[in-house]
């Protein structure tokens, strides 16, 4: 019986430690999506965006070696319908790029949709910069009914770019560096 239970003893704590390691693997987000506001402004509606980027050890050591992010926001504006099928009103893809310079020892954040560059010392301030979004032109009030219900929605992806196929081949198993949050909405107006 003490034999049985040692042999138990042995498979229970390394089972125990991969099971902790896949499921704290699991759970690791680079993008959780925090708030979303939208106002109106001069016949433009804006958006105020709250995300909290949090990279683990495998994306900062991606980054710090070399590999280059993009970040995309997708927005999609629907006239939520009762009895009907909703309808979108507008799409909007707003572009970053994330990338280490190792001469320099600073991270840069290029906007693709206005071609602004900016660069911080260290990689806190860089995704804290990259998730407090304030001020993004939305969607134009002309194509606002104001009698109806609209909600704004929005998902964050990150992918990694330049990784080559054959590595994503031999590392189907760990996690993968692209990852796509769930879509996150609030109304257009109160």
């Amino acid at each position: 019986m003490k034999n049985k239970l040692q042999k138990l003893e042995r498979f229970l704590g390394p089972t125990l430690l991969l099971l902790l390691f896949t499921v704290t693997s699991l759970f690791a987000q680079p993008a959780t999506l925090v708030k979303g506001e939208s106002f109106l402004l001069n016949g433009v509606y804006y958006s105020n965006i709250e995300i909290e980027f949090l990279f683990n050890n495998d994306y900062l050591e991606a980054l710090n070696s070399g590999l280059v992010f993009d970040i995309d926001l997708d927005f999609l504006v629907v006239n939520v319908r009762n009895r009907r099928l909703n309808r979108e009103i507008g799409k909007l893809s707003q572009k970053y790029i994330l990338k280490y310079n190792a001469f320099t020892q600073r991270y840069s954040i290029l906007n693709v949709n206005t071609g602004r560059e900016i660069s911080h010392s260290n990689i806190s301030s860089a995704l804290k910069y990259l998730g407090s979004i304030r001020n993004l032109p939305t969607i134009d009030d002309s194509l606002i009914n104001i009698d109806q219900n609209y909600q704004v929605f929005l998902r964050v992806s990150t992918r990694a770019r330049g990784v080559p196929s054959w590595i994503k081949a031999l590392t189907f198993w760990r996690d993968n560096l692209d990852y796509v949050t769930e879509w996150i909405q609030w109304p257009l107006y109160d």
